[in-house]
């Protein structure tokens, strides 16, 4: 009897390994991930204007923040308001063997200022590098 349920449980750690690791196949076919369409940063300077934009500007041509916040800069000791937005895109994954699953992937990070509730300006960062995931059992 014992031996059955051995056998039992060995198939059934087979048959969720073997998912696995056709997840992990799957992946390398697999459409991207992301959060989200990516900002069109070129759009803050051609439809936002510095002190002149509102909030309600900036939210129709980025949609709703991330997060949000205060700053005091060491180059200008007036308070800003900060509004976060974060895009994170996997634009493709490849089987490295072994378990280990190499992903290609951008993120893009903007800042945008305001002073007494309107636009101040906006600073913004974009990333590419590849990450290496490992399953560990």
């Amino acid at each position: 009897m014992k031996s059955k349920t051995v056998t039992r449980r060995f198939t059934q750690q087979l048959f969720v390994l073997s998912a696995l690791v056709a997840g992990i196949f799957a992946a390398g076919c697999a459409t991207k991930v992301t959060t989200g369409a990516f900002r069109e940063v070129n759009r803050l300077e051609t439809e936002l204007k510095r002190g002149v934009s509102t909030k309600a500007d900036v939210e129709r041509v980025l949609g709703t923040p991330n997060g949000s916040g205060h700053a005091i800069l060491p180059t200008d000791p007036r308070p800003r308001e900060v509004w976060y937005y974060e895009d994170f895109e996997v634009t493709g994954t490849r089987a490295a063997g072994r378990g280990v699953v190499l992903m290609d992937m951008r993120q893009q990070i903007l800042l945008v200022f305001f002073e007494k509730e309107v636009f101040d300006g906006f600073m913004w960062s974009s990333n590419v590098h590849t990450a290496v995931g490992k399953q560990t059992f």
